[in-house]
């Protein structure tokens, strides 16, 4: 934290976190933030994720995605706690607790 003249400044992170807190927003700032990071995370376990994965949903934990191949389906499976470790990290807390493909 900086202090300019009075005025105190924070990492944006930090100041969302505690504005989703107060708001009761967590949920849909969880949601958002797990979509949006599972092409990378699991791109960077599972070769053609990124093509052919896609984070549809997320609810209490678990991480619903659509799969256009069953090669990538089964290897996303047998990767799931990796890839969801990968995503807690860069969520930067415990949100992803499951992984679930759709055909």
């Amino acid at each position: 934290m900086t202090q300019t003249r009075g005025s105190k400044f924070s990492k944006i992170d930090r100041l969302l976190g505690q504005t989703a807190k107060q708001y009761n927003l967590e949920t849909a700032v969880n949601k958002h933030q797990a979509i949006k990071h599972w092409k990378e995370i699991a791109g960077a376990f599972v070769e053609g994720a990124k093509e052919l994965t896609q984070a549809i949903d997320f609810k209490q934990g678990v991480l619903t995605v659509a799969c256009l191949s069953r090669e990538v389906a089964n290897k996303v499976k047998i990767l799931a706690s990796r890839i969801i470790s990968a995503l807690n990290q860069v969520l930067g807390r415990q949100v992803v607790f499951a992984v679930s493909i759709e055909m």
